[in-house]
């Protein structure tokens, strides 16, 4: 029994119920038009200025803002000159 379904802006779903039994998802369209880095679940954007930098945080899960790296487990290599 699969699924199709449709959700417009006027938060109605329509669906079609077939024979396999399942739900499959096959399109999903985003406007980016209000959208921000902030938005996405995992990111934490307090703190935001100028000159901050996006670090991920095992420990919350997140990725987060900072002006200092204090990470024993960052390398940063700048290349060779």
């Amino acid at each position: 029994m699969a699924i199709k379904a449709k959700i417009r802006q006027a938060n109605r779903l329509k669906g079609k119920v077939g024979a396999q039994g399942e739900i499959v998802a096959q399109t999903v369209k985003v406007q980016a038009g209000g959208l921000s880095l902030g938005d996405l679940v995992d990111v934490n954007t307090t703190g935001t200025e100028d000159g901050v930098m996006m670090i991920y945080d095992g420990t919350s899960g997140e990725y987060k803002v900072t002006k200092q790296i204090e990470n024993e487990n960052l390398t940063i290599s700048g290349g060779l000159f």
